[in-house]
């Protein structure tokens, strides 16, 4: 893997952060980092938006999804659904390593008692894993989601991958429309109340007014699974 110091990451986010999104996408997925690159899906709520504009530069780009052994049937009946409507040919199933579970979670009660171990196990670790052999990684984080969110870069270093946040400036209303205009499949569980979409003990439905993450780990002093802010070198 290409290491990037720092001063190669400040030249490249110089030269590309002010792309839009769908030009962002082809000049990392066709030139910056030619087959070295990958997209992390939920297949969630506002997946679908990333997931077709990468469609249209490359239906084999690697796509990984972390199946973590908790999710809703109807993601992956989701999932299912996407990858024969864009034709997507490079999705990659990744999941908790068995020994993990049987050491940490033997009962798949984790969650309740310490949902942080929870999600690293079943979710950090095998990302972390999983994005090992490339230099950049795509992601659909947005801005509007807040919290840890709020100030995200089109373009970040994150370890020695290159993080790119193609909607990051996107509004909840451009997400909708983008998906109405291209008449595109939502996620089932949309029209029932959760606006974000993640394992189902951990995740609730919320009001219209209520911020698009507040349905996730409710009432917990937890924001964020940890692959966007987890630091092996910690």
């Amino acid at each position: 893997m290409t290491k990037y110091n720092n001063y190669d990451f400040q030249i490249l986010s110089e030269k590309f952060s002010k792309f839009e999104a769908f030009d962002l996408l082809k000049v990392m997925i066709k030139k910056v980092f030619y087959k070295k690159i990958v997209l992390t899906s939920s297949f969630g709520a506002e997946s679908i938006v990333i997931l077709h504009l990468v469609s249209k530069i490359d239906k084999n780009i690697p796509i990984i999804f972390l199946d973590t052994g908790k999710l809703f049937p109807e993601t992956i009946n989701y999932l299912k659904k996407v990858k024969k409507f864009l034709n997507l040919s490079n999705i990659k199933i990744q999941r908790p390593d068995k020994k993990d579970l049987e050491l940490n979670d033997s009962k798949g009660i984790l969650h309740k008692s310490n949902p942080n171990l929870c999600c690293r196990i079943r979710k950090v670790i095998p990302l972390d894993k999983a994005i090992a052999p490339y230099d950049g990684w795509i992601n659909g984080r947005k801005r509007f989601h807040g919290l840890e969110r709020s100030n995200i870069k089109k373009i970040e270093k994150f370890n020695s991958v290159i993080k790119i946040n193609p909607l990051a400036d996107w509004t909840f209303k451009k997400i909708k429309n983008y998906i109405n205009k291209h008449n595109l499949p939502e996620h089932p569980l949309v029209k029932n109340g959760y606006k974000s979409i993640g394992c189902v003990p951990c995740t609730s439905k919320i009001a219209d007014d209520n911020k698009v993450r507040s349905g996730r780990w409710k009432n917990l002093n937890k924001n964020e699974c940890g692959i966007h802010t987890y630091n092996p070198s910690i």
